[in-house]
């Protein structure tokens, strides 16, 4: 039981420290964007696709600028 706890806690870790950088490449990449309407767009459809949680906020950013 102790070594199966062990690997859940493990692999819960793995998984946060994933989302943890995807989430940095994803701020870097928009603070990277060109103002271009058709990079924003895709900037949208890439974030869709790795996380859907941030969908929303990226068409805010979107709208914003």
């Amino acid at each position: 039981m102790d070594d199966q706890l062990k690997r859940q806690l493990q692999r819960f870790k793995a998984e946060q420290k994933v989302k943890s950088q995807m989430g940095d490449l994803l701020k870097n990449f928009y603070a990277n964007n060109s103002e271009k309407y058709e990079d924003k767009l895709n900037a949208v459809k890439v974030t869709h696709k790795v996380d859907s949680g941030l969908f929303a906020s990226a068409i805010k950013k979107m709208m914003k600028n």
